[in-house]
């Protein structure tokens, strides 16, 4: 096949640039080899670049269009998880949502309601949701991190199959990384001590060996010992923040929030925006979101009326097996008497001296339970 040449006009700036450079080569160069040089140059220079650019490819973005739609859609009282995903489940596209309410398929007077309530979202709204889109999606792109909608190939299997399928995941780290098998939750009390301590992270490295993401959501006490216990491994982690992923809450755990994202199996994920600070009510949320990670939930030591019984509570809602450890009669175990108690999520107290066979035992049947 032949050479094509193609002709391409340059303005009088060009080529004045283009003379002013070749006559200072040595020796003197035609126009067309000027421009064949400057030319493999560039192509040399973007083939460099390409080479020693940060990988990217783990990065994902809705447009700004669609999260604003999204966000606008979370004005909407009474449009919930659930509400998106049957949204999804059928077609409809949320910017086409607020345009046209009719296309959602929602029945009786809630599904009148959200209608009403959506043609009722003013063009300031929309706009105002839209800017925010736009802000987020710049802050993600600052923090190298992802943002995942349903539809998207990395939003998580099990927390769109769960009661708790949140429309928007921010993601910093490897969405792959809950991808490639099983997932336990560990949790407990910020003030986990011996032997409890002992136990979960015995617990957390038999989980992680046997390639379960160990899912918690890094505070201090149980949270940090699974989450340690399964890079100590080499295994993965997942972790489930109640605040924008721009911020470190507890800001005790910053040393451990710059090792694990330097990290590459452990990813933090936060149902917050950038900028959003962590409240009780974030706290709540991140626990549900835990759950909804999780096969499986390990709450290794708690007070009944501790944090750490919400994710005991969602493990009872999303119909999921909790264990724990034995209590020793304690008010700081009694949450652990209570789990044990509780047939509907198995009642599993694992003895403070149980082997890693028990472990494995609780956790091969995961995939199995109903």
């Amino acid at each position: 096949m032949g050479t094509q040449l193609v002709e391409i006009p340059l303005g009088e700036t060009i080529i004045r640039a283009l003379d002013e450079w070749r006559t200072k080569q040595k020796p003197s160069l035609s126009r067309p080899e000027a421009v064949r040089l400057l030319l493999e140059e560039r192509l040399r220079d973007e083939r460099r670049e390409q080479q020693t650019a940060p990988s990217l490819g783990a990065m994902r973005h809705p447009t700004a269009d669609k999260l604003g739609a999204l966000y606008a859609l979370e004005r909407v009282s009474g449009f919930g998880p659930v509400k998106f995903r049957e949204m999804h489940d059928a077609g409809v596209d949320p910017g086409e949502a607020i345009k046209r309410p009719e296309l959602l398929p929602f029945g009786g007077r809630t599904g009148d309601k959200l209608r009403a309530a959506i043609r009722a979202l003013s063009p300031a709204d929309i706009a105002a949701e839209r800017s925010r889109a736009e802000e987020q999606l710049k802050r993600a792109e600052n923090c190298s991190a992802t943002i995942l909608v349903h539809g998207d190939a990395e939003y998580p299997e099990r927390v769109y199959t769960s009661n708790n399928p949140v429309p928007v995941l921010y993601v910093r780290g490897d969405p792959a990384i809950w991808a490639a098998g099983g997932s336990v939750a560990v949790v407990g009390s910020r003030k986990t001590r011996d032997p409890y301590a002992g136990s979960v992270r015995k617990f957390a490295m038999t989980a992680a060996r046997k390639s379960l993401v160990v899912v918690s959501g890094f505070a201090v006490g149980a949270d940090s010992i699974g989450h340690v216990a399964a890079r100590d491994v080499d295994g993965s982690t997942v972790c489930v923040m109640p605040c924008g992923l721009d911020k470190v809450f507890p800001p005790e755990n910053r040393s451990l929030w710059e090792e694990l994202l330097a990290y590459p199996g452990a990813a933090f994920v936060s149902e917050f925006g950038f900028g959003q600070r962590a409240s009780s009510l974030h706290l709540r949320k991140r626990n549900k979101l835990i759950v909804a990670f999780a096969q499986g939930v390990l709450v290794a030591q708690s007070a009944s009326d501790g944090g750490a019984m919400n994710a005991y509570r969602f493990g009872r809602e999303q119909k999921k097996p909790v264990a724990t450890f034995k209590p020793d009669g304690s008010k700081d175990t009694t949450g652990n008497a209570l789990i044990e108690e509780d047939s509907r999520t198995g009642g599993c107290a694992f003895e403070l001296t149980a082997g890693q066979s028990l472990y494995e035992t609780w956790i091969d049947g995961l995939s199995s339970w109903t």
